[in-house]
């Protein structure tokens, strides 16, 4: 989430020069092949991530030396944090997250930016996760707009994009607008590709869409023009386990979560669980009540750090808290934020948390909250809304 103003956990983007040596996918017509554009769009993941590509083995890109070096280099990076967060994220997960929460229900996760990598880890058995930042979908990367002469740059930017998030655990947004003025192309679509890539998944289905007013979906294909969502789905390649992701750039304020169409198309699917992470604090704030209630109503299950909702809006007759880790009180840049009932709270109980997340990433220093009802209802997972397709141009927003 973003640190400081309301832009969602985007990245120092560089993702977006991400490009300066990637182009990207130009609008498929319906005589086109999906499925080998799919393969290509998954092989252009699977490169960024540093991973062996899984259409063209003998890539001759996969032979320079600033891939080869790009897979040394982001593995290490990739590797320790899956040592020091995802790894023990996961263990947490099996035995504190997955009983409240049915196999393949849905994920809740909005301030999110493009971490679909905690998320996915956080929940392992969700079957749909609901991501919302302000950051533009972007365009499917393509990896034939890679050559020798731009290839080591395209790795670099890649590096230097998602470094943050492995370092810290979370996208750090202070510098993003002046990121985003400049950069050759932006968008949050390749940093999720690359963080599933990353976590052995493959995308089996890819299309954008735009969010109208009344909350309905125009799906577009693979055409990102005026989009602003956009929904895969994924798996490992040869396992039949598939998994919806829907990301959506929508201004989740009060003048924004309704006006957009949002409001409407989430509180149409099934409640779940929800994750908050990074938040900025913003459901501290009068001005995003109506976010705040919906998740409130919406989720079986909260699981957050204190930059989420205030402990003191948690109806305690409805919810039961555990709490996890240590809270000492936001970082400097929040100080407004601090919450005296949730530091009595954690002098009457507190669990240990073997990892570190949040603002302040530090294991030993971060803290996590679960919220369950109490009276928790029987759950039939469902998947999200599948959007239709558009049988006329989408209304303009």
């Amino acid at each position: 989430m973003p640190i400081f103003e309301y832009r969602q956990p985007a990245m120092k983007f560089a993702i977006l020069t991400l490009a300066l040596a990637l182009s990207f996918l130009p609008t498929f017509s319906p005589a086109q092949d999906p499925v080998a554009s799919l393969a290509t769009i998954n092989d252009a993941a699977a490169f960024l991530a540093g991973e062996e590509l899984p259409n063209q083995q003998d890539h001759p890109l996969t032979l320079t030396s600033s891939w080869k070096s790009h897979v040394s280099e982001f593995g290490r990076g990739f590797t320790g944090h899956q040592e020091r967060v995802l790894f023990p994220m996961s263990t947490w997960s099996a035995t504190e997250v997955t009983p409240a929460q049915a196999p393949g229900s849905v994920i809740r996760y909005l301030f999110s930016g493009p971490d679909i990598l905690h998320a996915f880890h956080m929940f392992p058995t969700a079957g749909t996760y609901i991501m919302c930042g302000l950051e533009p979908v972007g365009e499917a990367p393509d990896i034939s707009a890679l050559n020798e002469g731009n290839v080591g740059q395209a790795l670099g930017e890649v590096r230097n994009a998602l470094g943050e998030i492995l370092q810290l655990s979370f996208f750090r947004t202070i510098d993003m607008k002046d990121d985003l003025q400049f950069a050759t192309f932006q968008g949050t679509t390749p940093l999720m590709m690359i963080f599933l890539a990353k976590s052995g998944q493959y995308v089996k289905e890819l299309e954008f869409f735009k969010l109208n007013k009344d909350g309905t979906l125009a799906v577009q294909g693979l055409d990102h023009k005026g989009a602003n969502g956009v929904r895969m789905v994924f798996s490992p390649r040869r396992l039949d386990q598939p998994k919806t992701l829907y990301y959506f750039s929508s201004d989740l304020s009060n003048g924004g979560f309704e006006s957009t169409g949002f409001s409407t198309w989430i509180s149409g699917q099934p409640k779940g669980s929800s994750y908050l992470k990074a938040a900025s604090f913003l459901m501290h704030n009068d001005w995003f009540s109506k976010v705040r209630d919906h998740l409130l109503t919406h989720s079986l299950q909260i699981i957050q750090d204190d930059s989420g909702i205030p402990y003191r809006r948690f109806d305690l007759t409805l919810w039961n808290p555990t709490l996890y880790g240590v809270y000492s009180g936001p970082i400097d840049l929040f100080k407004d934020s601090f919450q005296a009932d949730l530091v009595a709270a954690y002098r009457n109980q507190s669990n240990p948390l073997g990892f570190g997340t949040g603002y302040k990433w530090r294991k030993g220093e971060s803290n996590l909250m679960r919220f369950v009802l109490k009276d928790l209802p029987a759950q039939t997972p469902a998947p999200a809304q599948t959007p239709a397709p558009a049988q006329t141009p989408a209304p303009a927003q």
